[in-house]
């Protein structure tokens, strides 16, 4: 009897021993598996970020490109736009030498302009013919207020060549005839007019600034 019962400990220990030994195997297996799964899941997850930090980039790139392109866009067509806006007049137009020819009571009958010498003549060839220096240069653009040729209404122009009258050189004395700058410009028949002051000067208190167009 006590050699059957020595037997059965010896193999309920064996058993015991044995489901130790599974259990051990399987709690080690588990814990393989979920180190693998959660590095997996850490491996996704840094991968999913850097996917989504490289569209970003990408997206943040692209619109700043856009932004860039349309600014230049912005700035060409600006520019474009300020240089239609500009009217200015070169000497070569009218080979340095152009006369204007006034209409109405109280102004000069003629103007010539001649940059080859650099003189403007006031009522050429008539005995109140007067000769003065004369500067003829492009200055920012400035607009300014008319009476239309042959018409008398007022419109407002661009301009920015100016022609500065300057001191007296010869012929009769008449100081009207430096009372401010004049300038050119093209008008809509594709001409060329002379903006002068209304040395006349019969006008309302409001039209005081308005200038005379006068033509070749």
């Amino acid at each position: 009897m006590k050699g059957g019962l020595s037997l059965k400990k010896i193999f309920v220990a064996f058993l015991v021993t044995a489901f130790l030994l599974v259990g051990c195997a399987r709690d080690s297996s588990q814990q393989t598996n979920e180190s693998s799964n959660s590095h997996s899941i850490s491996e996704k997850s840094s991968t999913s970020i850097s996917q989504e930090s490289s569209s970003i980039d990408q997206t943040s790139e692209s619109s700043a490109s856009e932004y860039s392109t349309n600014h230049s866009t912005v700035s060409e067509s600006t520019s474009s736009t300020a240089q239609q806006t500009v009217d200015t007049v070169s000497s070569s137009e009218f080979g340095g030498y152009a006369t204007f020819y006034f209409t109405g009571m109280n102004v000069p009958d003629s103007i010539n302009i001649n940059t080859n010498t650099n003189q403007v003549t006031f009522n050429v060839d008539t005995p109140s013919e007067a000769v003065y220096n004369l500067t003829m240069q492009n200055n920012p653009v400035k607009s300014i207020r008319v009476f239309s040729a042959n018409k008398n209404d007022i419109r407002t122009v661009k301009v920015s060549t100016t022609l500065t009258v300057g001191q007296q050189q010869s012929g009769a004395i008449n100081s009207n005839n430096q009372s401010g700058d004049l300038y050119l410009f093209h008008n809509k028949q594709g001409g060329l007019s002379l903006a002068t002051p209304n040395y006349a000067g019969n006008v309302t208190e409001e039209q005081r600034d308005v200038m005379i167009e006068v033509l070749q």
